[in-house]
Protein backbone atom coordinates (compact mmCIF):
# COMPACT_ATOMS: atom_id res chain seq x y z
CA UNK A 1 0.00 0.00 0.00
CA UNK A 2 1.48 3.53 -0.60
CA UNK A 3 2.00 5.90 2.15
CA UNK A 4 2.74 9.03 2.69
CA UNK A 5 4.62 10.77 5.19
CA UNK A 6 4.05 14.25 7.31
CA UNK A 7 6.40 15.83 9.27
CA UNK A 8 6.27 18.57 11.02
CA UNK A 9 8.98 21.55 12.47
CA UNK A 10 9.21 24.97 14.21
CA UNK A 11 11.03 26.52 12.15
CA UNK A 12 12.41 30.23 11.27
CA UNK A 13 11.80 30.33 7.57
CA UNK A 14 13.71 33.55 7.21
CA UNK A 15 16.87 32.04 9.28
CA UNK A 16 17.06 29.21 7.31
CA UNK A 17 16.71 31.02 3.83
CA UNK A 18 19.55 32.88 5.21
CA UNK A 19 22.22 29.79 5.11
CA UNK A 20 21.76 30.38 1.35
CA UNK A 21 25.16 32.27 0.12
CA UNK A 22 26.24 31.95 3.46
CA UNK A 23 29.52 30.62 3.09
CA UNK A 24 29.20 28.77 6.32
CA UNK A 25 31.07 25.46 6.64
CA UNK A 26 29.43 24.23 9.71
CA UNK A 27 26.14 24.60 7.53
CA UNK A 28 27.31 21.86 5.61
CA UNK A 29 29.68 20.03 8.02
CA UNK A 30 26.35 19.51 10.60
CA UNK A 31 24.08 18.65 7.85
CA UNK A 32 26.27 16.14 6.58
CA UNK A 33 26.86 14.45 10.69
CA UNK A 34 23.47 14.57 10.67
CA UNK A 35 22.95 11.70 8.33
CA UNK A 36 23.85 8.22 10.23
CA UNK A 37 22.20 9.16 13.42
CA UNK A 38 18.77 10.87 11.51
CA UNK A 39 19.14 7.25 9.14
CA UNK A 40 19.60 4.64 12.08
CA UNK A 41 16.87 6.12 13.86
CA UNK A 42 14.26 5.83 10.17
CA UNK A 43 13.96 9.44 9.95
CA UNK A 44 15.31 10.05 6.80
CA UNK A 45 13.61 8.78 3.47
CA UNK A 46 16.08 10.30 0.29
CA UNK A 47 19.17 12.17 1.94
CA UNK A 48 21.12 8.89 3.33
CA UNK A 49 24.32 8.80 1.03
CA UNK A 50 26.70 11.77 1.67
CA UNK A 51 28.85 11.66 -1.73
CA UNK A 52 25.45 12.83 -2.94
CA UNK A 53 24.37 15.18 -0.41
CA UNK A 54 27.63 17.24 -0.03
CA UNK A 55 27.84 18.90 -3.62
CA UNK A 56 23.90 19.85 -2.95
CA UNK A 57 24.77 21.38 0.45
CA UNK A 58 27.83 23.19 -1.09
CA UNK A 59 25.66 24.56 -3.94
CA UNK A 60 23.35 26.35 -1.25
CA UNK A 61 26.30 27.33 1.28
CA UNK A 62 27.85 28.76 -2.05
CA UNK A 63 24.76 30.66 -3.17
CA UNK A 64 24.43 28.71 -6.58
CA UNK A 65 21.74 26.65 -6.35
CA UNK A 66 21.25 24.89 -9.98
CA UNK A 67 17.68 25.12 -11.23
CA UNK A 68 18.56 22.25 -13.38
CA UNK A 69 19.61 19.82 -10.93
CA UNK A 70 17.46 16.59 -10.62
CA UNK A 71 14.75 16.77 -7.78
CA UNK A 72 15.89 20.08 -6.71
CA UNK A 73 16.98 20.99 -3.10
CA UNK A 74 12.99 19.70 -1.21
CA UNK A 75 14.32 16.42 -0.23
CA UNK A 76 17.93 17.83 1.86
CA UNK A 77 15.24 19.77 4.32
CA UNK A 78 14.48 16.33 5.78
CA UNK A 79 18.01 16.49 6.86
CA UNK A 80 17.75 20.31 7.17
CA UNK A 81 15.00 21.13 9.56
CA UNK A 82 16.01 18.80 12.42
CA UNK A 83 19.42 21.24 12.78
CA UNK A 84 16.96 24.17 11.91
CA UNK A 85 14.23 24.24 14.33
CA UNK A 86 11.89 22.02 16.85
CA UNK A 87 10.79 18.59 15.65
CA UNK A 88 6.70 18.86 16.63
CA UNK A 89 5.60 15.28 15.15
CA UNK A 90 5.34 12.94 12.69
CA UNK A 91 2.61 10.52 10.75
CA UNK A 92 2.12 8.17 8.47
CA UNK A 93 -1.41 8.26 6.24
CA UNK A 94 -2.16 5.37 4.64
CA UNK A 95 -3.55 5.54 0.99
CA UNK A 96 -2.97 7.92 -2.16
CA UNK A 97 -4.39 11.44 -2.45
CA UNK A 98 -3.63 12.94 0.63
CA UNK A 99 -1.72 16.15 -1.29
CA UNK A 100 -4.84 16.89 -2.85
CA UNK A 101 -6.46 17.45 0.20
CA UNK A 102 -7.02 21.23 -0.61
CA UNK A 103 -9.96 20.88 -2.25
CA UNK A 104 -11.61 19.15 0.79
CA UNK A 105 -9.92 22.13 2.76
CA UNK A 106 -12.00 24.62 0.77
CA UNK A 107 -14.94 22.66 0.76
CA UNK A 108 -15.11 23.02 4.65
CA UNK A 109 -14.71 26.45 4.84
CA UNK A 110 -10.80 25.90 5.71
CA UNK A 111 -9.40 28.39 2.82
CA UNK A 112 -6.31 29.38 4.33
CA UNK A 113 -5.36 25.63 5.36
CA UNK A 114 -6.53 24.63 1.89
CA UNK A 115 -4.19 28.05 0.31
CA UNK A 116 -1.44 26.65 3.05
CA UNK A 117 -1.53 22.60 1.34
CA UNK A 118 -1.42 23.95 -1.89
CA UNK A 119 1.40 26.26 -2.11
CA UNK A 120 5.39 24.60 -2.02
CA UNK A 121 7.62 26.80 0.10
CA UNK A 122 10.33 27.73 -2.47
CA UNK A 123 13.50 26.74 -0.43
CA UNK A 124 15.64 27.63 -1.80
CA UNK A 125 14.43 29.99 -3.91
CA UNK A 126 13.55 33.42 -3.25
CA UNK A 127 10.11 33.24 -3.93
CA UNK A 128 7.35 31.17 -5.53
CA UNK A 129 8.11 32.76 -9.27
CA UNK A 130 11.47 32.22 -8.82
CA UNK A 131 10.94 28.24 -8.24
CA UNK A 132 11.88 26.21 -11.02
CA UNK A 133 9.12 23.77 -9.94
CA UNK A 134 5.83 24.05 -9.23
CA UNK A 135 4.82 20.71 -7.51
CA UNK A 136 7.57 19.71 -6.00
CA UNK A 137 8.30 16.43 -4.32
CA UNK A 138 8.87 15.78 -1.67
CA UNK A 139 6.23 19.09 -0.76
CA UNK A 140 7.41 21.68 2.00
CA UNK A 141 4.60 23.94 3.22
CA UNK A 142 5.33 26.89 5.65
CA UNK A 143 2.79 29.30 7.63
CA UNK A 144 4.38 31.86 9.80
CA UNK A 145 2.87 34.96 11.25
CA UNK A 146 -0.93 35.98 11.14
CA UNK A 147 -1.26 32.95 8.19
CA UNK A 148 -0.32 30.63 11.09
CA UNK A 149 -3.06 32.82 13.50
CA UNK A 150 -5.40 32.34 11.26
CA UNK A 151 -5.02 28.51 10.37
CA UNK A 152 -5.30 27.94 14.20
CA UNK A 153 -8.58 30.13 14.24
CA UNK A 154 -9.83 28.00 11.22
CA UNK A 155 -8.82 24.93 13.32
CA UNK A 156 -10.25 25.92 16.70
CA UNK A 157 -14.37 26.66 14.96
CA UNK A 158 -13.68 22.96 12.25
CA UNK A 159 -16.47 20.76 13.43
CA UNK A 160 -14.66 17.35 12.02
CA UNK A 161 -18.03 15.72 11.72
CA UNK A 162 -17.94 17.24 8.16
CA UNK A 163 -15.45 15.17 7.45
CA UNK A 164 -17.74 11.78 7.76
CA UNK A 165 -20.27 13.13 6.08
CA UNK A 166 -18.99 13.79 2.55
CA UNK A 167 -16.78 11.01 2.03
CA UNK A 168 -16.55 12.12 -1.96
CA UNK A 169 -13.71 15.15 -0.35
CA UNK A 170 -11.51 12.82 1.48
CA UNK A 171 -8.40 11.25 -0.36
CA UNK A 172 -8.79 9.40 -3.42
CA UNK A 173 -12.53 9.78 -2.49
CA UNK A 174 -12.32 6.42 -0.14
CA UNK A 175 -14.83 6.75 2.69
CA UNK A 176 -11.95 4.81 4.78
CA UNK A 177 -9.88 7.40 5.05
CA UNK A 178 -11.78 9.41 7.31
CA UNK A 179 -10.51 8.61 10.31
CA UNK A 180 -7.22 9.31 9.26
CA UNK A 181 -8.45 13.14 7.87
CA UNK A 182 -10.00 13.39 11.24
CA UNK A 183 -7.04 12.18 13.16
CA UNK A 184 -4.84 15.06 11.16
CA UNK A 185 -7.28 17.82 11.37
CA UNK A 186 -9.04 17.28 14.36
CA UNK A 187 -5.42 16.63 16.19
CA UNK A 188 -2.21 16.84 14.48
CA UNK A 189 -2.39 20.00 12.87
CA UNK A 190 -3.93 21.85 15.83
CA UNK A 191 -0.95 20.50 17.89
CA UNK A 192 2.03 21.62 15.35
CA UNK A 193 0.10 24.76 15.40
CA UNK A 194 0.06 25.28 18.94
CA UNK A 195 3.88 23.79 19.20
CA UNK A 196 4.77 26.44 16.42
CA UNK A 197 3.33 29.44 18.04
CA UNK A 198 4.10 28.70 21.15
CA UNK A 199 7.93 28.57 20.46
CA UNK A 200 7.38 31.84 18.05
CA UNK A 201 8.28 29.81 14.96
CA UNK A 202 6.75 29.25 11.75
CA UNK A 203 5.21 25.60 10.99
CA UNK A 204 6.39 24.19 8.38
CA UNK A 205 4.72 20.28 7.01
CA UNK A 206 7.11 18.71 4.36
CA UNK A 207 5.04 16.01 2.84
CA UNK A 208 6.63 12.52 1.08
CA UNK A 209 5.79 8.94 0.67
CA UNK A 210 3.90 8.05 -2.34
CA UNK A 211 1.60 10.79 -3.85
Amino acid sequence: MSEQYLSAFAVDGDALFRTVGSGDEDFVRGALDRIGPLAAAGRLLRATDPAGVEPALRELAEGRPDPARPAGYGWLLELLLPGAGDALGAATLPGRGWHELADAFRAWDLPVLAGLWARPWPFPWPDAAAAPDADPWPFPVLAAGSELDRVRAELAGFDTGRIHGEPELLPGGDEDAAEEVEWLVGELLPDWTAGALERGRGLLLLRDGGK
